[in-house]
């Protein structure tokens, strides 16, 4: 009985089942709290030590109950032995046997949930990768998006501001309309009453006419009065012999009185042709004022139909243009582009008849809209007068309204890599050399300026104020 107090757990295979379900029960529930966690290469790495550990325990205490019973077979007597003690060695061998074979199906499952969880490591790493990849695409994507953010929003400031100006311009332009009009009805108005005083005129004129005729008739009866008088008057002096003598100072009274009567006449007559020759003058001045003021109505009527031309003659409607036909408008001016070739001085007077001048190049906006506007209506020669010349100085080139041509400007000058740059007054073709500016469309809008010379047939380009 030895054997019974030293290895209670013996005796009873209820109490060692119950150590070895206990003992398994901790694994499972080390196994699963291990599979719980959310660290799977720990719970890896711990399987087969939690295993060793279990068989380690296991064989220990084999051994353990193996040497308590050689001890207690050794001390006690051979009669004491018992089948049932064999019989209870036999049960515990056979509960650790199957503990062992418990334990390799766990270590085979352990073994295939590792591999599962090899599998699903794999999948992962996979996933994660494609994650990397999409999340640096979703980056990469994201700077374009910012880049075109801040595009869009510096092209959205720049679209404000052109609509500010836009309004601004708008707003000047119907000032201007309003102004135009107002114009338009004081002309009307000023025409109409023209018109009225040119009727009266005319009818002051044929009165003055009149008086005048008569004033003649009158002047002429003085004449005659007068010569009829000095006729008398020698009459009488040829008879004053022989009259007595108071006939004679009677004669010489009525002489006296018929010479101031005379010079009374001739004095009236002298007033009378001052004043019909003032009147006359005054006539002619009105006259001349008449002429120049219907002659500057028919210019302002000119202007007015070709710069607000009629379009319903019924009611005489008219409808108002910035520009006149086949003039372009930019801005504030007006700009010409000639089909026709002219030498320079002839471009220039042509400008002059329309009421403007050879181009005048003040910003680099208007350059490129004449250029690209050239361009557009290029036709025989891609080259265009423009006003500016060196004529009066070699090298201090002028506008033609007489300013300097600045140094902001000398950008637009043609430079050809190994060949110079413009101007270079060339006087191979000219002797004189080359005093007048132009541009050539075939070249950049912005390195387009040349010098020629001035007697070459070009087209040209004319600006005018609105």
């Amino acid at each position: 009985m030895v054997g019974h107090q030293w290895l209670p757990w013996a005796n009873n295979r209820t109490q060692g089942a119950i150590s070895v379900t206990s003992a398994k029960q901790e694994q499972e529930k080390t196994s699963s709290g291990c599979l719980r966690t959310r660290r799977k290469g720990a719970c890896h790495r711990l399987y087969p030590v939690v295993a060793l550990s279990a068989l380690c325990l296991l064989l220990l205490g084999t051994c353990a109950a193996l040497s308590a019973l050689y001890t207690s077979a050794s001390d006690s007597k051979p009669e004491r032995k018992s089948l049932f003690d064999y019989q209870n060695m036999s049960d515990s061998y056979l509960t650790l046997t199957k503990a062992k074979n418990d334990l390799k199906k766990d270590n085979e499952i352990l073994k295939e949930h590792r591999a599962w969880l090899e599998e699903k490591t794999k999948l992962l790493n996979r996933t994660s990768a494609k994650l990397k990849s999409m999340n640096l695409a979703l980056r990469l994507e994201r700077s374009e998006l910012m880049e075109q953010t801040g595009n869009l929003t510096s092209m959205n400031i720049q679209l404000r501001q052109d609509h500010e100006q836009l309004v601004q311009r708008t707003s000047e332009q119907e000032e201007k309309e309003l102004t135009m009009s107002q114009t338009i009805k004081a002309l009307v108005s000023s025409n109409t009453q023209l018109g009225e005083e040119k009727g009266r005129l005319s009818e002051m004129n044929s009165l003055l006419r009149d008086e005048l005729f008569q004033v003649r008739e009158k002047n002429q009866e003085l004449v005659e009065i007068s010569d009829k008088f000095q006729g008398e008057i020698q009459n009488l002096s040829e008879k004053i012999g022989a009259f007595s003598k108071d006939d004679c100072e009677r004669l010489r009274e009525k002489v006296t009185q018929l010479r101031e009567e005379n010079q009374n006449l001739s004095t009236m007559l002298i007033r009378e042709r001052q004043e019909a020759a003032e009147q006359e003058g005054s006539r002619a001045k009105e006259m001349e004022q008449m002429v120049a003021d219907v002659g500057s109505a028919n210019e302002a009527y000119h202007s007015l139909d070709l710069y607000c031309p009629v379009v319903n003659q019924t009611t005489k409607e008219r409808m108002c243009k910035k520009c006149h036909d086949s003039w372009r408008l930019f801005e504030t001016k007006c700009y010409y582009f000639s089909s026709r070739m002219l030498s320079w001085s002839s471009s220039r007077a042509w400008c002059r008849t329309q009421g403007g001048h050879l181009l005048i190049v003040n910003s680099e906006q208007e350059q490129n809209f004449i250029f690209d506007t050239s361009q557009e209506l290029e036709q025989s020669s891609t080259r265009l007068w423009i006003g500016m010349t060196d004529a009066e100085e070699e090298g201090d080139w002028r506008w033609v309204d007489g300013s300097k041509v600045t140094s902001d400007a000398q950008m637009y000058w043609l430079s050809r890599p190994g060949m110079g740059a413009e101007p270079d007054d060339w006087k191979l073709d000219d002797p004189l050399g080359e005093d007048c500016g132009h541009i050539d469309t075939s070249e950049n809008a912005l390195k387009s300026w040349m010098d020629g010379s001035c007697e070459k047939p070009y087209r040209w380009i004319c600006e005018k104020d609105v």
